[in-house]
């Protein structure tokens, strides 16, 4: 997002927008022009202040930090609707759930590209590792023939649906899935399902609380874990994000960036980041882009790269 081209700018608004990619007029975060104008803006910017000191406020004018750094995404993942799957460690799981009578908020933002399909088939899958009354789950219904999240706490599911027309349509999709639950704020206790920016469902959950405490827990893309790695989802994923909060309407609507990927390395409560760009034919781990380390583990397959991308 460019900074306007005409009316008030400040440098705290400049600095939101190379820190978070959007411009925010009520930021109150200062910097000098000075330290503005340094470094990768002036290197990679093709409009940007000069490099001479001092600065005016009218060199800011055409800046755009969307153009500042350039986000590579020349990989993404092909399922092959079998057996391909991704897990990541217990402790990776443990930052969603937390306890018996504990509040839990999450989400994931994926890129997909749905192959025809014929039965469900698993996006994201957050469980218990015994037992099945409490899982975050983002899958394809076939039933319904949409994309569906379903949060189950304490046995009781809460479910949003995509709308139709998904399924093997030949185009790259954004999902977001968000879930609270235990919040004293009861208002927050609620799922929802954003396709390419746009809230389709939304679903109250109730006082239902995950149940299994801090015990072990799995997040898997790909399969079902439960049920000896069934339902194996059938086409591609790209740049998967979680993250430890509910992201809000206007941040899911950043992230979709008008159908684009844009690097999320720097997103407030950002978990585990995978771009993919550093995958290699026969790799078995697959790295997190953000700072946390939580590598997935590749299982079924050595050459599940694929060129095809957003």
């Amino acid at each position: 997002m460019a900074v306007p081209s005409s009316g008030a700018i400040s440098l705290a608004g400049i600095k939101a927008e190379i820190d978070n990619n959007e411009y925010n007029p009520n930021a109150t975060t200062q910097a000098s022009l000075t330290t503005l104008a340094t470094g990768s803006i002036n290197s990679n910017s093709t409009s940007k202040p000069n490099s001479s000191t001092p600065h005016g406020m009218q060199e800011w004018y055409s800046y755009d930090h969307d153009q500042a750094a350039s986000f590579g995404d020349d990989r993404s993942f092909d399922f092959d609707g079998t057996n391909d799957r991704l897990e990541g460690s217990g402790s990776l799981a443990q930052q969603f759930i937390g306890g018996a009578s504990t509040a839990g908020a999450g989400s994931i933002s994926v890129w997909v590209k749905l192959d025809a399909m014929s039965v469900n088939g698993f996006i994201f899958h957050l469980t218990a590792e015994e037992g099945t009354s409490n899982q975050v789950l983002l899958l394809w219904n076939n039933g319904a023939a949409r994309i569906r999240g379903n949060v189950k706490v304490n046995n009781v599911a809460n479910t949003v649906d995509s709308g139709a027309g998904l399924e093997n349509d030949g185009n790259w999709h954004h999902v977001a899935f968000t879930w609270e639950y235990g919040s004293k704020t009861s208002s927050n206790n609620e799922c929802k399902i954003y396709i390419d920016g746009s809230n389709t469902a939304t679903n109250s959950i109730g006082s239902d609380n995950w149940n299994d405490g801090n015990g072990p827990a799995v997040v898997g893309f790909g399969r079902n874990h439960p049920q000896n790695y069934g339902n194996p989802w059938n086409g591609h994923m790209n740049d998967i994000a979680l993250f430890t909060d509910k992201l809000t309407a206007v941040e899911v609507s950043t992230i979709y960036n008008s159908g684009t990927p844009k690097n999320e390395a720097s997103h407030s409560g950002l978990l585990a980041y995978y771009k993919m760009e550093g995958y290699s034919a026969g790799d078995t781990t697959l790295a997190d882009d953000s700072s946390n380390s939580y590598s997935l583990t590749i299982t079924n397959s050595t050459s599940i790269g694929s060129t095809d991308t957003p």
